[in-house]
């Protein structure tokens, strides 16, 4: 039976954001703040201002580094997707509540311009995209007492705390940071099953993280850990096919109005990994083993030496046996 944590931890150096890239991303994102402060400062002087916070995966370390894509042109595209919320905060004996449609034109307006392509407006948020494929989200929020509002175009004011979604995953992997791990093994693997089958729709990095976090087990080898995270979960769905938000608004269904398509197209994909990874576990032949990966991954999952466990173990054994024992000096009295 072949152990690939080292593999796993090499895939883990590929696809997580260096410390380069966090911080050209973050520029980007500052540079945008910066715009947008002087656009209220400069034209809604007498509304609320302002204020900002990064949310999602960028600001949880979950981020996983997309796929490269060639645009037309030959260009090199990194589809990064970063979100940075934007908070209109009230004092309590105060009301300068805008409308929605309000606010999202203000924001629009405040970054027109900023970048060659011109911003999407959507129900969540306005988007920002460079020329590099990342894009910034911009979500709106009033807060007036504790639980901020998202300004949802079709939905209306709706209850969201981003930063408590922070403190509850923060929370859990704190002291485990094999679970970050775990979180980008399973984006990586959507991201390369969509890549490579565009009419396929697999849950979102968010409701991934949630599944993972509940259904997270442990283990010293990366391999075992995610093989027994993933068994967890299908178990899980295959008793009711759910995903309920820990935070506000808690207890809400992701999965609530999801097609039955899309629910067997997800626990077939969750299928087709498990038998991988155990077909992997099984296989004593690490390049072997690490092919079987490559099928659900890609070939940023590194494949293994052409070498059995059992040699490997054979020969570590004899090695260990030949060396020379050095004497241990006397110790002091």
């Amino acid at each position: 039976m072949a152990t690939l944590h080292k593999e796993y931890n090499s895939f883990s150096s590929t696809i997580a954001l260096n410390a380069t890239k966090k911080e050209s991303l973050i520029t980007s994102r500052n540079s945008l703040k910066k715009k947008i402060k002087k656009y209220f400062s400069e034209e809604k002087k007498d509304e609320l201002q302002p204020r900002f916070w990064g949310q999602g995966s960028f600001e949880m370390n979950t981020t996983v580094n997309p796929i490269k894509e060639v645009d037309s042109s030959g260009n090199v595209l990194e589809k990064y997707d970063l979100d940075y919320g934007i908070y209109f905060i009230e004092k309590e004996d105060e009301d300068n509540k805008r409308s929605i449609n309000t606010l999202h034109e203000w924001v629009f307006n405040a970054v027109d311009g900023h970048t060659n392509i011109p911003p999407q407006k959507k129900n969540t948020c306005i988007r920002v995209i460079f020329a590099d494929g990342h894009h910034i989200d911009l979500p709106i929020y009033y807060k007036k007492g504790d639980v901020p509002e998202l300004a949802h175009k079709t939905k209306g004011w709706i209850f969201s705390d981003p930063k408590e979604f922070f403190d509850w995953f923060n929370g859990k992997a704190k002291s485990d940071q094999q679970l970050r791990r775990i979180v980008r093994y399973l984006k990586a693997w959507k991201n390369y099953r969509e890549f490579n089958n565009s009419s396929l729709k697999l849950p979102s990095g968010f409701s991934l993280t949630i599944l993972a976090t509940n259904n997270f087990v442990a283990d010293n080898n990366d391999d075992k850990a995610f093989k027994l995270t993933i068994e967890k979960i299908k178990r899980e769905l295959d008793k009711k096919f759910e995903c309920k938000r820990p935070t506000t608004p808690k207890g809400e269904d992701i999965f609530e109005n999801s097609s039955e398509t899309y629910k067997e197209n997800f626990l077939n994909a969750l299928d087709s990994l498990i038998t991988a990874c155990q077909k992997a576990e099984d296989e004593k032949n690490f390049k072997k083993a690490s092919e079987y990966l490559q099928k659900q991954f890609g070939d940023r999952f590194p494949l293994g030496k052409d070498e059995d466990q059992e040699d490997k173990s054979s020969r570590l054994s004899s090695i260990i046996a030949s060396a020379p024992i050095s004497p241990r000096p006397y110790a002091k009295l």
